[in-house]
């Protein structure tokens, strides 16, 4: 499982870097909280006139959900066409990240620091029910989209799908048919894109 991602840059050092070549954004007067981050991750929307951004309640529960929140949102679920994901489909948001921990084997204290290669932030493809007025809530939650790790040494695990600078604003885009949304999601960073370090690794 996918649980812990890593937002130590400031909100507009995301925005920028996604929206430095394509028009106005709407300016993120959101405290730094590092511990909301688990619970209350940022998030990247296009809900309203310009691109802005929020802190999302992490997990979705629909109102006839009766399990616990769902934190992840499997793609195989989404290309089926899952009751629990597809009305969300049109309702697409990116999560910044400086990085993210991956478990790594069966051992559950086992797990290393990814980042991209460059140092740049990535933007994690990530679903939510939430609307602007509405509240953060489970029923208004957010839940990324993760895939299986093909690696047999972490079978059982997830890990986020990381889209390229492009493909986030392809899928945060309203317009962007949920088809064409579906492809960029199958179609993430290549494994060498990825730098792969020791889970003690902090960022400088």
């Amino acid at each position: 499982m996918c649980s812990t991602i890593v937002q130590k840059s400031g909100p507009m050092d995301y925005m920028t870097a996604l929206f430095s070549n394509v028009g106005r954004t709407r300016q993120a007067s959101i405290a730094r909280d590092d511990d909301a981050i688990s619970a209350r991750p940022l998030a990247i929307h296009c809900f309203g006139d310009t691109p802005a951004m929020d802190r999302f309640h992490w997990g979705y529960a629909p109102s006839w959900w009766k399990r616990r929140p769902v934190m992840n949102a499997r793609l195989a679920a989404l290309l089926r066409g899952s009751a629990v994901w597809r009305p969300l489909l049109g309702q697409r948001v990116l999560v910044p990240a400086d990085g993210w921990y991956q478990p790594i084997g069966a051992d559950p204290t086992a797990s290393r620091y990814i980042r991209s290669l460059d140092g740049k932030p990535i933007y994690i493809a990530a679903l939510t029910a939430w609307r602007p007025g509405n509240q953060h809530g489970e029923q208004d939650g957010l839940a990324i989209v993760t895939d299986d790790i093909a690696d047999a040494r972490s079978a059982g695990h997830v890990r986020p799908v990381v889209l390229p600078v492009q493909a986030a604003l392809a899928w945060v885009d309203p317009s962007t048919p949920i088809i064409n949304a579906l492809e960029l999601a199958c179609t993430p960073w290549m494994e060498s894109t990825f730098q792969w370090q020791p889970a003690t690794a902090t960022l400088q």
